[in-house]
């Protein structure tokens, strides 16, 4: 068990600094736009489809070799590659060479996740795996946490482009950590004989895992909820820094602090305590494991909309905090249905192709789209020439007044509008919870 918690505590930290140099973007969006000149629209590609498209296609290879592979190994190279091409974001001079090193980030990042649940699987036994994996997904939230203080606080001080340094580098002494004291556990030692999943056929393709994951009522409305919920959350992680700078014009410092603390710590604690919760649930009546995420999920949206309206900075990260201590409990107890479903051979695999779903479908076209909303909202609020009056959102240097006051009110409210909207939805997924809670049937794994 030691070794398990070791084993443990490094892919936690793994984890962190993949979501550092993941979604360091967003706190550093607003100045990167005003450099390069970028649109909205850009931003969205940016953060969106350029990392998670190449993400998700470097990820079915990822998870072949992870379930065939030595796991160790594979992670170790990942960590070091992401680390250096988020090293080499803070060299690109135009949109196209951020575009390229975003790409390669999403190459290393994309055998972070398949290979850490595969793992995670095989260290801990089905009894305590939800715990395990709300330790370990732990780490998305507080990375964001400490890339959102940290980006802000270098930002203001030295720039974007050290900020990539800063964030980009250490993790080449992660990847070194890695290789050096994770052990590779045997494949599904942890999986007793008498566990329901285990008699099941042991998949040995894509295609095979796919049939599972498709031929599962639960699994189905689950994964439509998770990927839905990504596509309507993921603008939030993308524009909320603007949106923080653009209307309330707080120093980059003061942004990182509001949403690092307001998001990022409340999903920290969501993300453990949720899983530890819903896993307890779970105890008395298996189907807590969805009908927690629905409840939460539902519960949160209110918060978001209520935080959006605000007029404080401050008073709009109150709120925020409640709303994402609801809204990241979903990760553990999910993922914990899907690996009760699918056996140990195909884990890395059911990840991936999930990953795809939420990543691809989700955490791509989001951004995207509610960039391409913003800028269609903003043209439209501002009035004829737009594009031209308002390069990058902005009036040129030495513009008037009313010109400048002008361009950023109608990128403001564009902002405003799209985020709340995109919150709205929310409650979409939340159904979709609750329709896979009432698919489960005992006992659990076999007949879901």
């Amino acid at each position: 068990m030691r070794t398990s918690k070791i084993a443990l505590f490094v892919l936690f930290v793994v984890y962190f600094f993949s979501s550092i140099d993941r979604s360091i973007v967003g706190i550093l969006a607003q100045p990167v736009k005003e450099e390069l000149l970028l649109s909205d629209t850009e931003l969205g590609f940016l953060t969106g489809f350029a990392f998670s498209a190449v993400y998700m296609l470097f990820g079915l290879p990822m998870a072949r070799i992870a379930d065939q592979g030595r796991r160790v190994n594979i992670l170790a190279l990942c960590v070091a590659f992401w680390s250096i091409m988020t090293a080499l974001c803070g060299m690109s001079l135009n949109f196209m060479q951020l575009c390229l090193a975003r790409m390669g980030v999403g190459v290393g990042e994309a055998g972070c996740l398949p290979t850490s649940h595969s793992l995670i699987s095989d260290y801990f036994p089905p009894s305590h795996r939800t715990k395990a994996l709300a330790i370990y997904g732990l780490g998305y939230p507080a990375g964001a946490l400490a890339g959102s203080i940290i980006g802000g606080f270098v930002l203001d001080h030295w720039g974007w482009r050290t900020a990539f340094y800063v964030v980009g580098l250490p993790g080449l002494l992660v990847a070194l950590a890695t290789w050096w004291v994770v052990k590779e556990p045997q494949r599904g030692q942890s999986d007793s004989s008498d566990d329901p999943d285990s008699s099941l056929t042991e998949p040995r393709s894509f295609r095979d895992v796919a049939a599972m994951l498709c031929g599962s009522q639960v699994l189905r409305h689950m994964l439509f909820a998770m990927t839905v919920l990504a596509i309507f959350t993921s603008p939030t992680a993308t524009f909320l820094g603007a949106f923080l700078v653009r209307k309330f014009h707080i120093s980059y410092t003061e942004v990182g602090m509001i949403f690092g603390i307001s998001m990022m710590l409340a999903a920290s604690f969501s993300t453990l305590f949720g899983g530890i919760l819903a896993q307890r649930l779970a105890r008395r009546d298996q189907r807590w494991l969805l009908w927690f995420p629905a409840i939460s999920v539902s519960i949160a949206m209110p918060f978001y909309v209520t935080a959006l309206l605000q007029d404080s900075p401050y008073h709009l990260g109150y709120w925020l905090f409640f709303g994402a201590l609801c809204n990241a409990t979903y990760l553990a107890p999910c993922y914990t249905v899907l690996y009760s479903i699918i056996p140990p051979g195909g884990r890395a695999k059911a990840a991936v192709i999930v990953s795809i779903l939420i990543g691809l479908v989700g955490q791509s076209f989001g951004p995207l789209l509610a960039g391409i909303a913003s800028d269609m909202i903003a043209a439209d609020r501002f009035g004829h020439g737009f594009a031209a009056a308002c390069p990058g959102g902005m009036a040129p240097k030495g513009a008037a007044a009313v010109l400048d006051a002008a361009c950023r009110g109608a990128v403001v409210d564009a902002t405003q509008i799209v985020l709340i909207v995109t919150m709205i939805i929310t409650v979409w997924p939340a159904f979709h919870f609750y329709l896979a809670a009432r698919k489960m049937t005992p006992p659990f794994g076999r007949a879901l």
